[in-house]
């Protein structure tokens, strides 16, 4: 007995040992491509779009119209301006490079934080592993300092919290994500519409993000920006046929040219659908798994159905389906499901890969592949499959439980 011990003690440890260093290799190579990214905003000053954040600053505070004419420029709430406020402080160059940092510390952050939900065990190990194959759709988001970035990865944060029953804190962050970037609002009210007690904190936490702005020393200004947010974001809500990577591209790609009324239609079907499988889920699978199917869903809904989807918005595609890639791969008797979330997620990052691989299907493939991968949670609904290695039986199986137990699987 103590012979056999020994030896199976050995064995734990070599294993332990060996998805250490795996998992110091993994962080290693995502620090040097976080170098990178930023030794390449140095390279090519044109690339970072930091400037914009720090602009609406400076004429948020020095009272200068902050909505400009056209589908570009500030296309965010006027909390954003606030809320970027240390970005005036600096010289743009380190504001960069700083807001870089923040964005990836968050993103980082996040995926660690979903990991250990999913596999507590494992968690550091198979978050490195993610944030490695999430290089190639992270690349625009950190080269450029898209705030898209950010505002995915505290939602990432809020979801974790929902998971662990903190509906409160949940919806707090989700408000700040909405305060951050307005697409938030997207997986925020789905989660309040399949969460009763996310609606209160998100709702006092939008509140507050309304009423921020009105700190400028000028209330007569805040309400005129208000009333150009909306000009703004509706001349922004219809932008031009140019590089966009969302369903409408992909049904012109496959000769279709689908009139605004169709795809407003569209939009609304796909919403109902997101909502339903979403209520569904809730009702059907364990409390983590539902609400990580409800994230799915709105990041899925998203790209496909926001008309300014840009090709970094596939980051948030990408993060979850490796996640739940890493998850089937775990199981035993995994068969072909991980290899094939595997091949999905390459297939998003096809634009780092070169122009042969990439100039074919730019403008088609990853709203593709995002359709495909609408049949995981749905499966994962229909078949009451969780994600957890324990599943959460009981009353933590009830959307407010704050303090889950885990069983093992039957």
């Amino acid at each position: 007995m103590n012979s056999n011990g020994t030896v199976l003690s050995r064995v734990s440890r070599g294993g332990n040992a060996r998805r250490v260093g795996a998992s110091a290799w993994a962080v290693g190579v995502w620090c040097l491509f976080v170098v990178a990214m930023a030794v390449m905003a140095i390279v090519r000053p044109g690339r970072p779009i930091t400037h914009i954040y720090r602009d609406a600053v400076l004429d948020w505070w020095s009272s200068v119209p902050v909505y400009t004419e056209g589908i570009h420029g500030f296309l965010y709430f006027p909390s954003s301006a606030v809320l970027l406020g240390p970005l005036a402080a600096l010289p743009l160059e380190v504001g960069d490079q700083l807001w870089r940092l923040v964005m990836v510390a968050v993103f980082s952050g996040a995926v660690y934080r979903v990991a250990a939900l999913l596999h507590p065990n494992m968690g550091r190990t198979l978050a490195a592993w993610v944030l490695v194959a999430a290089i190639p759709t992270a690349s625009i988001n950190i080269l450029r300092g898209q705030c898209e970035l950010i505002m995915m990865s505290v939602v990432l944060h809020a979801a974790v919290d929902l998971a662990r029953g903190h509906d409160r804190r949940g919806g707090r962050m989700l408000a700040l994500a909405v305060a951050l970037k307005p697409l938030a609002l997207v997986p925020a009210l789905l989660f309040a519409g399949v969460r009763p007690g996310v609606r209160r904190p998100l709702a006092l936490g939008l509140l507050v993000a309304l009423l921020a702005p009105f700190l400028h020393p000028d209330p007569g200004y805040v309400a005129g920006q208000y009333a150009a947010m909306i000009g703004k974001l509706a001349i922004a809500a219809a932008p031009d046929s140019g590089r966009w990577f969302d369903l409408t591209r992909l049904l012109a790609e496959a000769g279709v040219q689908p009139a605004y009324a169709t795809m407003t239609g569209l939009r609304i079907a796909g919403a109902l659908l997101v909502a339903g499988i979403a209520w569904a889920g809730v009702r059907r699978l364990d409390h983590a798994t539902g609400v990580m199917v409800t994230l799915m869903l709105g990041a899925w809904y998203l790209v496909l159905f926001n008309p300014r989807t840009e090709e970094g918005s596939y980051l948030s595609i990408a993060v979850l389906t490796t996640l739940a890639a890493v998850v089937e791969h775990r199981r035993p008797r995994a068969g072909a499901l991980p290899m094939l979330l595997g091949l999905a997620v390459v297939g998003l990052g096809l634009h780092v890969y070169g122009g042969w691989f990439y100039r074919p299907t730019q403008m088609w493939l990853k709203q593709a592949l995002t359709l495909a991968l609408l049949g995981y949670p749905v499966w994962l609904v229909a078949t009451r499959r969780s994600l957890l290695p324990l599943r959460v039986t009981g009353a933590a199986d009830r959307p407010h439980a704050d303090h889950p137990q885990a069983t093992p699987a039957g």
